[in-house]
């Protein structure tokens, strides 16, 4: 468990090198190959990272601050990962990555290396709210960072840079597609996780529960905000840009 908590942060720094030595030669098969390789291999060391916790633990490994701050930071990396195979270009990973070691530093350097065996409440319920909250917040990282992405390249444009930014990076209709994929992902993480959350605390009753609770109110409104990005195609007046603004103001918060 030490070992891995140690090597995580150093494994998502590499796939970021990597990604960024892949982003500037695009033609480089080599560069391509070690950039998968580290993606693969990092994904493998995180999964068993919550392995290890999970046998440690005897109970669902998502418990404290450490453990949700590197669900975040695993989930994203799933997730980004399934977008660029999808649009079939990685051009925006080597930003979300390094976002993702920063995260993944953060967990490694509070996790609680003992993880002793702990009584679980969690149900198979709970643990689906948790999974689906988990997802809602990678979903607004992965969305925000395309919106900036974009915003940046239509400035860029405008402003007549073409340079390695604008080589790299997917063009601004795959841009704003990642950002509503990315966007959509986490209405229907929400859209299930609301809904949970809200019949858990009905059937157990419990106490103070009422749906102007703060966390309630602002789940709902980061429903609304996914939707609002996801359909924006089908919003009159809600273009790529606008939609792109949305994105990045929901990550900045």
């Amino acid at each position: 468990l030490q070992v891995l908590t140690v090597v995580l942060p150093p494994a998502y720094l590499l796939a970021t090198l990597l990604h960024g030595i892949a982003f500037r030669e695009p033609q480089n098969r080599v560069a391509e190959r070690l950039r998968q390789v580290a993606t693969a291999t990092t994904l493998i060391l995180h999964l068993a990272w919550f392995g290890v916790l999970n046998e440690r633990f005897q109970a669902f490994p998502i418990v404290d601050t450490a453990t949700s701050a590197s669900a975040v930071v695993l989930t994203t990396l799933l997730l980004q990962t399934a977008l660029a195979r999808w649009m079939k270009n990685p051009g925006s990973g080597g930003v979300v990555l390094a976002l993702l070691f920063v995260g993944q530093l953060f967990a490694s350097s509070i996790a609680d290396l003992r993880a002793l065996p702990r009584e679980s409440g969690t149900t198979v319920f709970g643990i689906v709210h948790v999974l689906t909250s988990v997802l809602a917040v990678s979903a607004l990282v992965v969305s925000g960072v395309h919106g900036v992405l974009y915003l940046t390249l239509l400035r860029q444009m405008r402003l007549r840079h073409f340079g390695a930014l604008f080589a790299g990076l997917p063009d601004l209709s795959v841009l704003a597609r990642l950002t509503r994929a990315s966007a959509l992902a986490g209405f229907l993480g929400l859209t299930i996780g609301i809904n949970v959350g809200i019949w858990l605390a009905h059937r157990d009753h419990q106490a103070g529960f009422a749906y102007r609770d703060a966390e309630v109110v602002l789940s709902i409104g980061i429903w609304l905000h996914f939707g609002a990005i996801a359909f924006s195609r089908w919003i009159r007046g809600f273009n790529a840009r606008r939609a792109s603004i949305a994105a990045t103001a929901g990550l900045v918060v």
